[in-house]
This record gives C-alpha cells, sequence and structure tokens, in this order.
C-alpha cells in the first residue's frame, strides 16, 4: 500500500521523532550522540531549518524544527543519511539504521509548540533517567535556561523564551516553572503503535472539548455554530487528522468540516 502524503504544517513547525530499526538503540555511547549534534549543527550551515528543540535518547530522537530553506522531508533525508553512514562505518554493519521513514507531527498553536518543548526536555524524566530536565546532558533544555556547558550554537531559543516574556532573565524563570507541569496534551511517544493512532487522536481531541465542557457526543449535538466552527479549527491546528479522519471520529459531515476551514 503507497505511503500517504504528509499533513503540511502552515507554520512550517514540526515535532519530528527518529527511532532505530527494531527499537535497536542507535546512540551506543556519549560519542554518538554528540555525533548526531554535530550533524544537525553542519546540515544547517546555511540557515536550511530552525531548531527550537532537541531531545537524544538510546534509541530515537525528539526534535522540534522549523521548515526554512528546506522542506522537512529533505532536511530530515540528509540528517538520516550522514547519520547512518557515521554509523554504520563506526560499528561496522549494514542495512537501515532508523526505522522507516521519520514520524512528525504538525505544530500550528503557540500552546500546542510550548507544550511541545517541554514534553520533549522532560522524556528522560518520564524514562526515570533523571529527576529534573537540567540533569540531562543530551537536550535543549539547558540552552533555554542559559546553564550549557558548552555553548549550544544549535538550538535558537528566542523564539519559544520571547513568548514568555521580552526580558530574558523572566523568560527564562517563566520557563523553568512551565517545564515543572505536568501536561495533558497528547503527543507522539516511542512506544505508541500504529494501532493505536486513532486512540491518541480520540484523546487529543477530547483533551480539547474538556475545556469547552463537552463530549464528543455533545459536539455532535451543538447547536451553536459559531462554537462548533472554532472547536473544527482548533481540532485541525492541534490534531493530525484528514477531513475524512475528522468526519469519521466526531461524527461531522466532511462538508461542514471542510466549510468550517476553508472560512478561517
Amino acid at each position: 500500500m503507497p505511503r500517504l502524503p504528509r499533513v503540511m504544517a502552515n507554520t512550517g513547525i514540526y515535532h519530528v521523532m527518529l527511532r532505530g530499526v527494531n527499537r535497536m538503540n542507535i546512540f551506543l555511547n556519549h560519542d554518538d550522540k554528540a555525533k548526531f549534534l554535530e550533524i544537525l549543527g553542519n546540515m544547517n550551515s546555511e540557515g536550511e531549518y530552525t531548531l527550537y528543540g532537541y531531545c537524544i535518547m538510546d534509541n530515537h530522537v525528539h526534535l522540534l524544527i522549523k521548515e526554512e530553506r528546506d522542506p522537512i522531508s529533505r532536511t530530515m533525508k540528509r540528517i538520516c543519511i550522514s547519520y547512518s553512514y557515521y554509523f554504520n562505518k563506526k560499528y561496522e554493519r549494514v542495512g537501515h539504521l532508523f526505522q522507516d521513514r521519520f514520524r512528525s507531527e504538525r505544530i500550528e498553536s503557540e500552546d500546542y509548540l510550548l507544550a511541545c518543548i517541554r514534553y520533549i526536555h522532560n522524556n528522560p524524566i518520564k524514562a526515570l533517567i533523571v529527576e529534573e530536565p537540567s540533569d540531562y546532558e543530551w537536550s535543549s533544555y539547558n540552552a533555554y535556561i542559559d546553564k550549557c556547558n558548552n555553548e549550544d550554537e544549535i538550538t535558537s531559543t528566542e523564539f519559544i523564551l520571547n513568548i514568555f516574556s521580552e526580558n530574558k532573565a523572566i523568560a527564562i524563570k517563566e520557563f523553568e516553572k512551565f517545564s515543572a507541569l505536568d501536561c495533558e496534551k497528547v503527543f507522539m511517544d516511542l512506544e505508541e503503535k500504529e494501532e493505536d493512532i486513532e486512540k491518541v487522536q480520540i484523546e487529543k481531541i477530547e483533551q480539547i472539548l474538556k475545556r469547552y465542557r463537552l463530549t464528543l457526543e455533545d459536539l455532535l449535538e451543538l447547536k451553536d455554530k459559531k462554537i462548533r466552527t472554532k472547536i473544527i479549527r482548533e481540532i485541525d491546528a492541534n490534531v493530525k487528522l484528514s477531513t475524512r479522519q475528522m468526519s469519521n471520529i466526531t461524527g461531522i459531515s466532511k462538508d461542514t468540516i471542510a466549510r468550517a476551514l476553508r472560512d478561517s
């Protein structure tokens, strides 16, 4: 079955996850992780992309990245080929290193952007590796709070910090507070199986509806067209769905969804 084309982000910002084939470790030591960071910098020599955040675990990587000169597909292909060449040569192996093509989800709103960078930085805590994100060496968290041992020149922190405050000192304090909060949003995770994708999408939609004190059943019966349109647009901005998929989950007709999105 041919792969479906990726749904492109209006903002150009994506949460990307790379994982090892058969869940194998793709970073066997600190040198491997340092090499991947080096490749991220080398592949961005002419502003091909903006990297807002990253977290390198042993068998997968999370990136928060924005398209600039290159489309996301070309950027990730170049990064994967370069690191695969390094890894296979070093460990005298052949074959694919990464599982299929990279996985991605669109970041279309400010609150989703902030929740995503928090989720990425808290991966090592979730994995019980550290107790604080600042204790983990291989993420961009310390670049945000100005506590890097070595100057992190690959991460662009200004855009996200400015959301908290144009005063950098205040922004850093607010960023640290925000990073410590629990996150209710659902993001791509290493353990997510293909058959669970719809479940994750439904959970995301239910979180959005919760803010309106509605359920999926309530949404279908909602008479206020303005509120319904607002919810449809919010779902589209925060959940990676086609019009058909949104219709299947919510019960709202494809024509109604298309009209709400077209008039936005």
